[in-house]
């Protein structure tokens, strides 16, 4: 998975209301101690996202999965703050439902650009059953807090085997989600199947590698089905998308390449 960097900055009257916020339960939630105006607050809480944090009105706050306040006095001083752009969109809940009723979760579950577990919280089996892989050291920490089995580097590195069902949802940039379909199904073991969001790129694309993808997809018997339109929106992204269906065939070697024939 590529990945890159861009770097944020803030002016002094959002850099001011961070001075002020109010964090409470151990800084898994920021609150804003002051009525800002609509642009003002938009500005902060663009700044409040990049920290990692998500508006809940429940909590009259921003709710964060992991306690950002290291990072504010860098973010105070220098008005900067850099951040990862690595095509981390996470899962519906509604996408998710739709993938487990594709495939059903079992036996050694592997998941792919994990994120912080959007799809392996809501399999409805022991985490222990799934094998998280996520480059990101930050949510692969959480991840493993929450129980996971959780390998932190680069998915197409990655040389886990056997596994029976696989679910993910691949970065989509330059391709990456036809390369992270392909290697997931390498590991999949004979019989086990794979459900998979992917952008429509592949799919009407007239490079090589749009072209070949389609190809192996005929070939190992793979489905798709279009997405509405706006289902990540939720998340952040309009991009369209697929749910694709892989289930690999059990391979029967023919009695001529058997080491124990006699064929004298």
């Amino acid at each position: 998975m590529s990945i890159s960097l861009k770097t944020m900055t803030f002016d002094e009257d959002v850099l001011s209301i961070l001075r002020e916020i109010h964090w409470k339960d151990d800084g898994l939630l920021g609150v804003l101690e002051q009525q800002l105006d609509r642009k003002l607050y938009l500005k902060t809480n663009k700044a409040l996202e990049a920290l990692g944090g998500k508006w809940n009105r429940k909590a009259a706050g921003h709710v964060f999965r992991e306690d950002p306040r290291f990072l504010i006095p860098g973010l105070l001083e220098s008005g900067e703050l850099v951040v990862e752009r690595d095509g981390f969109f996470e899962t519906p809940a509604e996408i998710v439902a739709k993938m487990i009723n594709r495939v059903k979760p079992e036996g050694k579950i592997l998941e792919p650009s994990a994120g912080l577990g959007a799809i392996a919280n809501n399999l409805g089996v022991p985490h222990a059953q799934v094998s998280c892989v996520e480059r990101n050291e930050q949510r692969a920490r959480i991840l493993r807090q929450n129980g996971y089995r959780v390998h932190c580097g680069d998915f197409l590195e990655y040389d886990g085997k056997n596994f029976n069902t696989c679910f993910m949802n691949p970065p989509f940039k330059g391709g990456q989600d036809i390369e992270h379909v392909r290697h997931a199904y390498d590991l999949l073991r004979d019989g086990g199947a794979m459900v998979s969001i992917m952008s429509e790129g592949p799919f009407f694309r007239g490079d090589k590698k749009a072209i070949a993808f389609r190809e192996w997809l005929e070939k190992v018997g793979g489905q798709s089905e279009t997405l509405p339109r706006g289902a990540f929106k939720e998340s952040g992204t309009m991009a369209n998308t697929r749910i694709v269906v892989i289930r690999k065939q059990t391979r029967h070697r023919k009695w001529e390449d058997k080491a124990d024939v006699n064929l004298t």
